[in-house]
């Protein structure tokens, strides 16, 4: 199963689907014809704010689900009755709530607690935190909004929890880095020319001596769309600070990872790992950060002047 965002191209899917729940979102005709007849959707696409399940084997649309980041809220939400069972909602609901601010409350409205075909509903809402219920009247029927009360809990930068600006800015024209942007306070040039940006990191992930990032000049989103030549150039830059970054840490490898999935404008960064690392026979925990694994600012400032002399070199 895909969970994916609508296209343009799922919106009849959609329509069926709301016609097949028609009867248990008590609509009073076909739910399906006039979210089509007003040609409803569109909108929701181009701002990101429909999600489908997609059956990977068969390409089905599996459900969907509708919110507003305005509003803060989920605003449609269903499952086709063949596909139920299979977990579909659950991860609709999830990847939807990363998409909303979870500092303030959000809200859906559901069914009422005497409505028994809003009983997996209403329990699946409640398992992801809404636990304020509301009487109300929604389209002339009796509803309940159902709250999931604000939290203080920090959400990553990812596209996991910023699609819009995330996708936005994979575009060169309004990527930061091609726009020169001002690098974040917490790293540092080490070199740059004109195939890559070396940058060093203060703490630094994982909490690693040496942590630090590669990145080319030219913008690209996807590894797989750099041009073969540009690509070996690309690399060949990667092994020439691997191989500096090793000597003057003497870490015992270099984890060498291409994420991209804050910052998109494509980058690899390079873990020194040494035998009293954090992280034996394990992935490193990037949010790991401090203590600071430098003795002190000086010492981190005298690696980066290590790296710069053995590059140059």
């Amino acid at each position: 199963m895909l969970i994916r965002w609508a296209t343009e191209n799922d919106l009849p899917a959609w329509y069926t689907l709301a016609t097949e729940v028609s009867d248990i979102f008590q609509h009073p005709d076909d739910m399906g014809a006039e979210l089509r007849d007003n040609n409803r959707g569109k909108g929701s696409v181009g701002r990101y704010e429909l999600l489908t399940a997609v059956d990977y084997m068969s390409s089905n649309n599996m459900g969907f689900i509708c919110f507003s980041r305005t509003g803060n809220a989920v605003t449609w939400f269903a499952v086709s009755e063949k596909h139920r069972g299979k977990g579909a909602g659950e991860r609709l609901l999830k990847t939807a709530l990363r998409q909303l601010d979870t500092n303030k409350d959000i809200t859906v409205i559901t069914f009422t607690t005497d409505y028994p075909q809003g009983t997996a509903a209403r329990a699946l809402y409640q398992k992801f935190g809404f636990t304020i219920e509301t009487p109300t009247t929604h389209n002339g029927l009796p509803r309940m909004e159902m709250t999931r009360p604000a939290t203080n809990e920090k959400c990553a930068k990812s596209f996991h929890y910023r699609y819009p600006e995330f996708i936005k800015a994979a575009q060169k024209e309004y990527c930061p880095v091609c726009n020169n942007h001002p690098i974040p306070d917490d790293q540092v040039d080490i070199a740059t020319n004109d195939k890559v940006w070396i940058c060093g990191e203060y703490p630094g992930q994982g909490r690693l001596f040496g942590k630090m990032y590669v990145m080319p000049v030219k913008h690209y989103f996807h590894f797989e769309d750099i041009p073969e030549v540009e690509a070996a150039v690309f690399m060949n830059e990667v092994q020439r600070v691997g191989r500096a970054l090793r000597k003057i840490t003497g870490a015992v490898k270099i984890n060498y990872e291409m994420h991209s999935n804050t910052g998109a404008h494509l980058h690899i960064h390079l873990f020194p790992r040494y035998l009293d690392d954090d992280f034996p026979g394990m992935a490193i925990d990037v949010l790991q950060r401090e203590p600071a694994p430098y003795e002190s600012y000086d010492e981190f400032l005298w690696f980066i002047r290590r790296m710069r002399e053995e590059l140059s070199s």
